[in-house]
């Protein structure tokens, strides 16, 4: 028996494979929670960059409506969802999209307030792109002119910029961290009331122009974490 057990043991001594299997998945388990924990902090980085994204839109939304307050204009802002809400009635009559007199006032107060915040210390290179968006009732409109409620809520957003940026022309040259112009146009119709439309309070409040704000997104550099992991496991190989 004695002779048997000590076969045994030597076999075992000679044999490594089980120590292998052992060192392998001991190898494997490091480089699993390496892995786990490089992404949770990778991830906790970019929600916390994504919070102060947040605060700093709220923070430039804000700042220009006490801006126009100052100068006698009151306009509305949704921090939550990031916009710069005007009223129809400032900004065109009902079923136009030409702009009115005091809707050309109200932007040539908004133009040089908006350059002014978007290119501050603070906030400059923050926002990705401002789109200026159309929004009517659902009452029917079919003319030559606008066959559809799509197209006069388009036609106001793109008179809207057309006006704002040929009163502040440097507004044309504003750029994201992409170089790319940071304002555009869009047309929604009735596809996106605030209110209900059976009234005619809550029609009212539908006919609008959003400047509706994007911010800069945090990139998740997946080049740099593939070189951290593959590093790690060089080490890991060399060990």
């Amino acid at each position: 028996m004695r002779r048997f057990f000590k076969k045994i043991q030597v076999e075992d001594v000679e044999n490594p494979y089980w120590l292998s299997i052992s060192d392998l998945m001991t190898g494997l388990l490091i480089i699993f929670i390496l892995t786990l924990s490089y992404y949770m902090l990778t991830f906790s980085e970019k929600t916390t960059e994504l919070a102060e994204s947040r605060i700093k839109r709220a923070s430039i939304l804000k700042l220009i409506q006490e801006r126009l307050k100052i100068e006698g204009i009151k306009v509305k802002v949704d921090l939550e969802h990031g916009i710069l809400r005007i009223p129809e009635g400032i900004l065109f009559d009902s079923g136009k999209a030409e702009l009115k007199k005091e809707g050309i006032k109200l932007l040539q107060k908004l133009g040089p307030i908006l350059y002014e915040v978007l290119t501050s210390p603070e906030f400059n290179g923050t926002v990705e792109t401002i789109f200026i968006e159309g929004h009517t009732d659902n009452v029917t409109i079919h003319t030559c002119k606008f066959p559809s409620n799509w197209e006069l809520s388009t036609q106001r957003a793109i008179n809207t910029w057309r006006a704002l940026s040929n009163i502040t022309r440097e507004l044309r040259d504003l750029k994201n961290k992409n170089g790319e112009p940071i304002f555009s146009c869009s047309g929604y119709a009735d596809t996106r009331p605030i209110a209900p439309n059976n009234t005619p309070e809550g029609r009212k409040k539908n006919r609008r122009i959003d400047f509706r704000f994007a911010m800069t997104p945090p990139k998740l550099e997946e080049k740099e974490l593939i070189k951290k992991i593959k590093e790690k496991l060089e080490i890991l190989k060399k060990k």
